[in-house]
């Protein structure tokens, strides 16, 4: 490559590389951590509620008597919305019941039993929280998902001008200077983990753009393709539509339908039975059906209030664009797999998420450092950067811990508060070391309060996959306070006194 690219190129993409980066670090560390926690987020869903029964397959009696139970519930509160059924196909070992009011922006998550009744509340306070930072930044969803998804088309510039910036960069992929010059240990390490994972980075940024930027695709798909018919191209996202009609209708009969889609893929299962606007000559009912098999996770088969099939997605079975659409998503998160396959696909997309992480701090560390070696330090910078990039992860353990102890608590007034407390302490004038140390602390000292409080209020879980996050944030503490250790050894052993001996 070094011979292919002329110097002053390799210049123009280094600066590039360098700006974009710096300006948009802290966004780009918002979205890298809340993406590689989503990658776990069923996980987390489940340690949010450790207690909910567990089974491995729903039955179509049990989907429809929970259904039902929505239905009745949604029309006590006076809406004819949206009502949906997630079975454990969908990726949790649990059965749950979710009813909406578009029009009062509100909605009830219900834990549902094996055989299909509620049981109660199921919690998804931070789960929630996450998913909201990571698709929309907690913007109203259209300009915070348009806005993620150009911060996705810059990070895969940044990516590209990072690659063509360092013309030896795959030549010296396995060197790594450790011991000497910390910027060079630092550019070595960001340098390493940008080629090693290079795929996945191109992967999750090109799908994430993707993703964000729907609606502009929507738009440009129904100019090229339909003739500018919007429902036509928003067909291939979601499926054929029933007209909306408001005229009184009884609800359709469920288990027809639900035979009629095991009679189509005998193979699949019933991963969320939906209705929309039920009661009325304008309802339909949606069967999101998975298959291992597939790199999709879903096709979404629609019926009409007369049981009649409309048609699907397309994503298991239709053109190559249909189910290209439907395989960003799991491309994005790493939810595919067969199922002895599928849990390695998440620990791999966990640890390269946290490798993406990794770059993009020591990204800024070597921005800082080579300040510090021009004598231009910037502690100012440096203790705010800590501030987010450990302060960040604090602030999650203590929304997790709030969510804990009042499910219902407004998440998002907290996280902004807790952000600009962050920002604020980090403009204290202490040293940076010392402002670091604190962070490390302080972080390392949440995670057991974090664990002891889960335990508190649900007990001893009853799903191994709480015992096994718990596991996993006592390891991180121990981790972070082994770090905090090797830090101050060598101040420590600089600053004790000699041993005088006789």
């Amino acid at each position: 490559m070094k011979n292919l690219l002329s110097p002053r190129l390799v210049s123009s993409m280094l600066a590039a590389h360098s700006l974009v980066g710096l300006l948009l670090a802290a966004l780009i560390y918002l979205l890298c951590l809340s993406g590689t926690l989503l990658v776990i987020g069923q996980e987390i869903e489940r340690w949010e509620n450790p207690q909910a029964p567990r089974l491995e397959q729903a039955s179509a009696d049990a989907m429809i008597r929970a259904l039902q139970a929505g239905i009745t519930q949604a029309q006590e509160a006076g809406t004819h919305d949206y009502v949906v059924v997630t079975t454990p196909a969908d990726g949790s070992p649990n059965l749950s019941l979710r009813w909406v009011d578009y029009q009062a922006g509100s909605e009830q998550l219900l834990q549902v039993s094996p055989t299909g009744e509620v049981l109660g509340p199921r919690h998804t306070g931070f789960s929630h929280f996450l998913e909201h930072l990571h698709f929309y930044l907690h913007l109203p969803a259209t300009p915070g998902l348009t806005l993620v998804g150009l911060i996705g088309v810059l990070m895969l510039m940044v990516i590209l001008s990072g690659v063509l910036a360092h013309p030896r960069i795959f030549r010296d992929a396995f060197r790594f200077r450790r011991g000497g010059n910390p910027r060079l240990e630092q550019a070595d390490l960001h340098n390493r983990l940008s080629v090693w994972a290079l795929p996945f980075h191109l992967t999750v940024t090109f799908t994430g753009a993707i993703l964000g930027l729907t609606t502009l695709v929507l738009g440009a798909l129904s100019y090229a393709a339909f003739d500018g018919d919007t429902q036509r191209a928003r067909a291939v996202f979601v499926g054929p539509q029933v007209a909306h009609n408001e005229a009184a209708a009884p609800l359709p009969a469920l288990q027809p339908i639900l035979q009629d889609i095991q009679q189509r893929y005998p193979d699949a299962q019933v991963a969320r039975l939906a209705i929309r606007e039920f009661g009325t000559a304008g309802q339909s009912v949606q069967i999101d059906i998975a298959h291992p098999a597939e790199l999709a996770l879903t096709d979404r088969h629609i019926y009409n209030g007369a049981g009649e099939h409309l048609g699907s997605r397309n994503a298991f079975d239709g053109p190559f664009g249909a189910q290209a659409i439907a395989a960003l998503a799991p491309l994005h998160f790493g939810r595919f797999g067969q199922p002895w396959l599928a849990p390695l696909v998440k620990l791999s997309y966990l640890l390269l998420g946290a490798a993406l992480c990794l770059i993009t701090t020591s990204g800024v560390r070597i921005w800082l450092l080579r300040r510090s070696d021009s004598g231009r330090a910037a502690p100012g910078w440096q203790r705010q950067w800590d501030a987010v990039l450990w302060g960040q992860p604090l602030i999650y353990a203590l929304l997790a811990i709030l969510t804990l102890l009042r499910p219902e608590a407004p998440t998002l007034p907290a996280w902004l508060l807790l952000t600009a407390s962050s920002l604020l302490i980090a403009a204290v004038p202490v040293r940076a070391d010392t402002s670091n140390r604190l962070w490390h602390v302080a972080l390392s000292s949440s995670l057991p309060v974090l664990v002891a409080t889960h335990l508190a209020v649900h007990g001893w879980p009853k799903d191994p996959i709480a015992l096994l996050i718990n596991a996993a944030l006592m390891l991180c503490a121990m981790l972070l306070v082994l770090r905090l250790r090797r830090s101050a050894a060598p101040s420590t052993r600089s600053s004790s006194p000699r041993r005088q001996h006789p």
